[in-house]
């Protein structure tokens, strides 16, 4: 089906492509209120290098290329299911992203909160930051680490107020709006065809059929009229012409008139004026 057959069965059945507008436009707005936007807070933590690390009096920032590793090691631990999977739970919504920062080379831990509200997404990020620094503490206390040797981090920001994600939210809302419309295009086109269809496979109305029985029936009677006169019309002269023998019989049996008495042979005379050649009778009939 064409853009154009179905933009015309559009306009041939409007009322249903309004219906289905309507429940379209009905499941965008029931979908947009139900499917609620998230809120995010973002915080960014540095590791700070050791003092052994560190040449006396100079600056510990020049150090940091050598805690790549232990970046990598804290991420894997922090975002393990054990270590924030019950501060998670707590939260409608939670969601917690603990990755390296992809903006820069050094070691800093990017973390990302999520919750359905923008409290619940402030504390959640909360517990985060909390988080870091116990379990680098943690992970160095097991080994046994010196405390000249211990690497330790330090909050480098940190959102005061969530930002609103409404992508979910578009995405949803966005999907049904424009299925619903699509689906109210490609219905409304079938049901055109299909009453199309119907109505060329529908018995006709009586007014209908009495006018095809009325033509039928007066061709078929005028065709008979018609030959019927045609056949009266032929045969009237023949008829008329095949009864004269009749008179030509009295006349040759002894009926005479006035003429036929003054005039010889009038009898045979009057039997050659009746008897008519099959060519005077074809002449006759047309």
């Amino acid at each position: 089906m064409l853009l154009g057959d179905m933009l015309r069965s559009c306009l041939r059945r409007w009322y249903f492509m309004l219906a289905g507008l309507l429940l379209a436009a009905v499941g965008t707005y029931l979908t947009y209120t139900s499917v609620h936007p998230s809120y995010e807070s973002r915080a960014s933590i540095v590791l700070i290098p050791p003092k052994v690390a560190v040449t006396v009096g100079d600056n510990p920032y020049l150090y940091l290329g050598g805690l790549d590793q232990a970046l990598g090691v804290l991420q894997v631990k922090v975002s393990s299911p054990e270590i924030s999977g019950e501060l998670v739970k707590r939260y409608h919504g939670g969601l917690l992203t603990v990755a390296r920062d992809a903006t820069t080379t050094g070691p800093i831990l990017s973390i990302t909160a999520t919750a359905d509200d923008p409290a619940s997404s402030l504390k959640l990020l909360q517990g985060a930051e909390d988080l870091v620094p116990s379990t680098l503490a943690t992970l160095q206390a097991q080994l046994k680490v010196p405390a000249d040797s211990v690497i330790t981090s330090m909050q480098l920001s940190a959102d005061d107020s969530p930002s609103k994600v409404s992508k979910k939210q578009v995405q949803a809302t966005a999907t049904v709006g424009v299925g619903g419309g699509a689906a109210t295009l490609v219905l409304v086109g079938l049901i055109d065809r299909l009453l199309a269809r119907r109505s060329e496979s529908k018995p006709r109305t009586k007014e209908e059929r009495s006018k095809v029985r009325e033509g039928r029936g007066g061709g078929e009677h005028g065709s008979r009229v018609a030959d019927a006169e045609s056949g009266r019309r032929g045969q009237r002269p023949v008829d008329s012409l095949r009864e004269r023998p009749s008179n030509r019989r009295r006349v040759g049996a002894g009926e005479q008139g006035p003429s036929a008495s003054r005039q010889p042979g009038s009898a045979a005379h009057a039997e050659q004026r009746l008897e008519l050649s099959p060519a005077s009778l074809d002449d006759a009939r047309s």
